[in-house]
């Protein structure tokens, strides 16, 4: 499938899922985290959640904190339900926590890539067998973390317990590399990265669609597509252009050839020099742009801070705001091939 197609499709998706979640939102409840129940702890898991951070470096994935979150909630869970997050619970869905640093604050962890639970849940099952048995992998929604984020602990009797992100340690190095060609100092990133590129936006019937990324690949792959699109529709408009001046040319040179006064040699000469100036410029321009291919800035932020400023929107900046999870445009590709 065409990436761009598969982008316009899943932004389509996700306003429509976005109007009906709207009207469905007062009766959506998060199952599996709003009965999350904190579990007896082991001992032996207290040093997970450094080793999760140490394979990728500390400062580059460390765990965040999830945002606290009360203001406006649910048009934003609507627009957060297409996002998957990943999480370990035991075979009652309660989640498995493990230690802080100072091991003295018990974390549950929601995961943005598979692959990182996923090796959250081996590392338990090594540690601590007997947990490990009970343990697995539970995948959820963005939207179903946000409405545990926003429901009362006691109601949750999660009283006491902390709960951080674990971004893709791969979108945190794409986020680095950006600051760094950037020319921008850091020694890590904070939140969860998202990716969003300078003048990409996507029209529908009627709406207008604002993609922001969760994966800087999904990223890439939009905007190859979009750009190529783009230059190459300009350049088609380009290349017809010069064409015609070509063909304007001939015509006035042969007109010059059958010229039979002053006047008319004149006429067909000065008709000849204006297609010749047309047809170097369009020359010119058709050559800048095989030179340069020069693509739009791309720029990251993080989920936090852009839930933040949607829940501070005031004027509508934020309300064409679409949430592209990872390896949807990419794995569109990927599977046209």
């Amino acid at each position: 499938m065409d990436p761009l197609r598969a982008l316009g499709d899943l932004l389509q998706q996700n306003a429509q899922r976005f109007a009906a979640n709207l009207r469905q939102a007062g009766d959506r409840a998060a199952e599996a985290l709003a009965r999350a129940a904190m579990p007896q702890q082991q001992p032996a898991v207290a040093t997970l959640l450094a080793s999760v951070s140490a394979r990728h470096g500390v400062a580059a994935t460390a765990a965040q904190p999830v945002f606290d979150l009360a203001f406006n909630p649910e048009e934003i869970k609507a627009r957060l339900n297409a996002v998957p997050v990943y999480t370990v619970v035991n075979n009652k869905n309660e989640f498995v926590l493990v230690a802080g640093e100072d091991d003295a604050r018990q974390l549950g962890l929601f995961f943005f890539s598979e692959p990182e639970a996923q090796a959250m849940l081996k590392k338990i099952k090594q540690v601590s067998p007997q947990l490990g048995k009970q343990a697995k992998v539970l995948t959820t929604s963005m939207d179903r973390v946000y409405e545990f984020a926003t429901t009362p602990r006691t109601d949750t009797d999660t009283a006491g317990v902390s709960f951080r992100f674990v971004p893709d340690p791969q979108q945190v190095q794409a986020a680095l590399e950006l600051y760094r060609h950037a020319g921008v100092p850091t020694n890590g990133f904070q939140g969860v990265p998202l990716f969003q590129a300078e003048g990409l936006t996507i029209r529908g019937e009627k709406e207008r669609y604002t993609p922001l990324f969760f994966s800087k690949e999904d990223l890439d792959v939009a905007l190859g597509a979009a750009f190529s699109s783009k230059e190459a529709a300009a350049q088609a408009e380009t290349r017809a252009k010069a064409e015609r001046a070509r063909s304007e040319l001939q015509e006035a040179n042969s007109e010059l050839a059958a010229a039979a006064s002053d006047r008319e040699r004149k006429a067909a000469q000065r008709k000849a020099e204006q297609a010749e100036q047309r047809l170097k410029k369009y020359e010119q321009r058709l050559a800048e742009v095989a030179a340069q291919q020069k693509l739009p800035r791309v720029d990251v932020g993080s989920l936090e801070e852009v839930i933040s400023r949607m829940e501070a929107d005031e004027k509508g900046d934020w309300g064409d705001v679409v949430f592209v999870p990872a390896r949807t445009v990419a794995g569109a590709a990927g599977a046209s091939k």
